[in-house]
């Protein structure tokens, strides 16, 4: 390996481990107790070599959540393939409820800590990994009301639905208040509510 490929690999390295520092310092302190000289305190380097890679903690928290979206992709992969969009939506929503579940530190940061948003709303930048994900099950939402003939339905708002829905069910059975419905019944009682939600919605 030379010299150059070395540098590379070794910046790469460092990055990793200043977004998982501050991963480690969010998940225990929330946003407010996270800050540069926490994570440099942490990984024993100075802040100064921190600012090197990131402007602010606020571009850390950013790329922390694109981070956790590409984990997230992966767990789409079989909705991704589906041709069909009725069981595409059914696809979506299990590969999300899945990923939430087995994946709870990722899931509260890219969906329920406190303003994440900030460094995308100082630079007027999209929610890149997010907005696509959103995107997708709209689109597929919009090809399903298509193929159906449903009047009366905005994809867009079909899809905010939807993810309500199961952001909801990650939530209920993260806390374990599925367990006060029916004890020892989680999964069962998520995969019912999204056939229900889509037999509502689709008649099928």
């Amino acid at each position: 390996m030379g010299l150059t490929e070395r540098k590379e690999r070794d910046k790469a390295e460092l990055k990793e481990l200043i977004l998982n520092a501050a991963k480690k310092i969010l998940l225990k302190h929330g946003k407010e107790g996270l800050s540069i000289r926490k994570i440099a305190t942490t990984i024993e380097y100075s802040p100064a070599t921190i600012y090197l890679y990131f402007k602010d903690k606020d571009e850390i928290l950013h790329e922390l959540m694109e981070m956790g979206f590409m984990l997230m992709n992966k767990y789409m992969l079989h909705a991704f393939a589906e041709t069909d969009p009725i069981k595409r939506i059914h696809s979506i929503g299990n590969a999300y409820v899945k990923f939430g579940l087995e994946n709870k530190d990722w899931y509260d940061l890219m969906f329920n800590s406190d303003k994440p948003m900030k460094h995308i709303e100082k630079c007027m930048e999209d929610w890149d990994e997010g907005m696509a994900m959103f995107n997708f099950l709209a689109i597929t939402c919009k090809e399903a009301i298509e193929q159906l003939h449903l009047r009366g339905l905005e994809e867009r708002i079909l899809a905010l639905q939807l993810w309500s829905c199961v952001h909801g069910l990650v939530n209920l059975a993260q806390s374990e208040r599925l367990e006060i419905v029916e004890r020892n019944q989680t999964k069962e009682l998520i995969a019912k509510t999204l056939d229900s939600m889509l037999i509502s919605i689709f008649k099928r």
